[in-house]
């Protein structure tokens, strides 16, 4: 069911392209129309500025609205990107974006505006950067806070070959909440040809704010006062004797007066050179900031303020809403939204539940826990590591810790999964999101691997329902668990093609191992996970040709041999068994579970296994996903009669060699 627009919701819409003031009609866009490369953007005249800002907008809202994407976070950096481009030198020097999600500028002023319409599809424009897209993207991204790590390697790399490049790095005030951003700090030497961008577009770091801090900034980038300071410093140190003390002198004097006044920051203490707050959004500011950045040759910090949103009134007044816009309209729930609110009614009777996010309140629909019970809610910022070893203290502090974490970004919190939570054996909760192919993010979202890397660490019970009566039937039943559980659920809503398949009776209870046939199926699909709708279509095929067929769905993956022996049952008569995996091979519940009942019994023969081999899922040209990786009901129907052909193939070869 498919929630519909407000009134509000409908009228934003009809003024869309009426709120952009000064805007082109949309689809033109005559400054944006002369610019597709770097140069281009640097031939341009001062005075056009301002229009090519007021059509990249236009050409975002106009764009994003139809493929879906980052739209506020791309509005809020036009101006900054445009000031990056006019003043550095893509690809000679290294433009690098944290997360990558406000990268969308930084492409139509690369030469890919003209594939913007393949915007987040498999094989096409990336909604992030990606190195094999273009040389403009030296470095990959998805996740967060890795750039200044990525643009310390690349400063080093550079004075190491002699290389005279520059390497800026774009990070938000959210990427700055990563614990990697800290360590890179940690190593920068002053002499490296970096710029760090500090975009602060929603939360206030600096402490600096009033009249008497904006004339200090303004003072500091102008190109007078560094001249003046270069002056100053040749003067006095031509002073015999006394010149070099008296230099001293007035620098600490100067910093006395800074400390007094302006109050030295956490980056000028780690010998970062400071600039900044500057308005982002201004593009004769920020154009001269990175411009005087770049003069200085050594390693600055530029710290600029933008509005997200910028330019487009609904994101303006609600950034969060369009961080990330769907192409089409949201269903009523999801697994993430029924999830949630079992876990507020179970936190209605066990005052020892307490939830974590990991700064995706709003993805995982966390923040309606915060807001029935704050004083049990914790934000920790883009801290996964940290999230899941704060999880094991809480449990082993008597508390019961629910981490409501992506596929894709509990990956990092591989070792605290590992060293805090299981080798304690301690009943840490893990909720994870976003279970299985991201179609539209690609490959740095993609959560294919949780799966195999959970399996891979002992103790750790791993449960994924497909119906919402299973998954609140799981959630009752691990909330008095004694052992590490990690329940995965897709982005999707309830197949209802599902539930009738294998509940309809409705009896949820009795979740792990069930079956939509009875008796012997001669050919039988082993699916878990969101790709059990595809299994069904491919199941139908096959079922209209003729063919004996059903499917098991496992809502309950590890312990693993306990499932094994479940299944066994279903498996025992069949001709052909094929395990559906949408998530890696390697390491993967159906390679576990063929081991297990080949152990058995079973012979190995009579099992295959389609899932995702050796690949990230990444593919270069336009295609359906599912199935350039062989997933699709078409590929899965193929791949069982092959299998099924082979299997009688060998059985009556055997037969002959008996009569033989």
């Amino acid at each position: 069911m498919l929630k519909k627009k407000t009134k509000t919701e409908k009228k934003n819409s009809r003024k869309k392209h009426d709120l952009l003031a000064e805007t082109p009609r949309p689809g033109t866009y005559p400054i944006l129309d002369r610019v597709n490369t770097p140069e281009d953007v640097k031939a341009l005249t001062p005075e056009e500025i301002p229009a090519l800002c007021r059509d990249i907008r236009a050409f975002l809202v106009d764009h994003v609205s139809e493929s879906g994407g980052h739209l506020a976070s791309n509005l809020g950096v036009v101006e900054l990107t445009v000031a990056i481009h006019r003043v550095f030198d893509s690809p000679h020097d290294h433009i690098l974006f944290d997360v990558g999600h406000q990268s969308y500028v930084h492409k139509i002023l690369t030469g890919r505006k003209d594939r913007f319409d393949t915007l987040r599809t498999p094989g096409g424009l990336s909604g992030f950067t990606l190195r094999k897209e273009s040389e403009h993207d030296p470095f990959g991204a998805g996740h967060s806070s890795t750039s200044v790590s990525a643009a310390l390697g690349f400063a080093e790399a550079d004075q190491l070959s002699g290389s005279d490049a520059f390497t800026v790095a774009v990070l938000g005030d959210g990427a700055y909440t990563g614990g990697m951003v800290h360590e890179a700090l940690n190593n920068v030497r002053p002499d490296l040809r970096m710029i760090l961008i500090l975009n602060e577009n929603r939360m206030s770091i600096s402490r600096n704010k009033g009249a008497f801090a904006s004339y200090l900034a303004r003072v500091r980038i102008s190109e007078g006062y560094r001249r003046w300071k270069r002056r100053t410093k040749s003067v006095l140190r031509h002073i015999p004797l006394i010149g070099r003390p008296l230099e001293n002198l007035i620098s600490a004097l100067k910093d006395q007066i800074k400390r007094r006044f302006y109050t030295l920051n956490y980056f000028e203490a780690l010998g970062l050179y400071y600039l900044g707050p500057v308005d982002g959004n201004d593009p004769v500011a920020v154009e001269r900031a990175l411009g005087e950045a770049k003069r200085f040759g050594k390693n600055v910090l530029v710290h600029v303020i933008t509005k997200k949103g910028k330019g487009y009134e609904p994101a303006e007044h609600a950034p969060e809403a369009y961080h990330n816009v769907a192409p089409c309209e949201k269903p009523a729930s999801t697994f993430h939204s029924v999830a949630v609110e079992e876990l507020c009614k179970e936190a209605e009777k066990d005052p020892k539940i307490v939830a974590i996010t990991a700064a995706m309140s709003g993805g995982t629909g966390l923040y309606r826990f915060g807001e029935r019970f704050p004083e049990r809610y914790f934000d920790v910022g883009i801290a996964e590591e940290h999230a899941l070893t704060f999880a094991a203290g809480l449990a082993a502090g008597g508390m019961h810790p629910y981490p409501v974490i992506y596929s894709t970004f509990l990956q990092r919190a591989y070792d605290n999964i590992l060293h805090d939570v299981a080798l304690q054996h301690l009943p840490v909760r893990m909720l994870i999101d976003r279970a299985g192919l991201a179609v539209a993010d690609g490959a740095t979202h993609h959560g294919i691997f949780d799966v195999a890397f959970l399996s891979e660490i002992p103790g750790v019970r791993i449960l994924s329902p497909m119906t919402y009566g299973t998954l609140l039937a799981a959630m009752r039943q691990i909330r008095t668990t004694e052992e590490p559980v990690a329940l995965r659920y897709p982005n999707t809503d309830e197949d209802p093609a599902v539930r009738q398949a294998f509940y309809p009776k409705e009896d949820y209870g009795a979740f792990g191992v069930r079956a939509d046939f009875d008796g012997r199926a001669d050919a039988v699909f082993v699916a878990y996970g969101p790709l059990a709708t595809r299994v069904l279509a491919a199941e139908a095929t096959l079922r209209a040709e003729g063919i004996s067929v059903g499917t098991v769905l496992l809502e309950e993956l590890a312990p693993y041999r306990k499932t094994a022996e479940a299944l066994l049952p279903y498996l025992s008569d069949a001709g052909a068994i094929l395990f559906a995996e949408e998530g890696i091979r390697n390491g993967g519940a159906a390679m576990i579970l063929k081991e297990h009942l080949t152990d058995l019994g079973l012979p190995a023969a009579r099992m295959a296994i389609s899932a995702i081999d050796d690949t990230f899922a990444s593919p270069d040209t336009p295609c359906d996903l599912y199935a350039s990786l062989g997933l699709s009901p078409a590929c899965l129907a193929d791949r069982m009669r092959r299998h099924l052909a082979a299997c009688r193939d060998v059985e009556k070869r055997g037969k002959g060699a008996a009569d033989d």
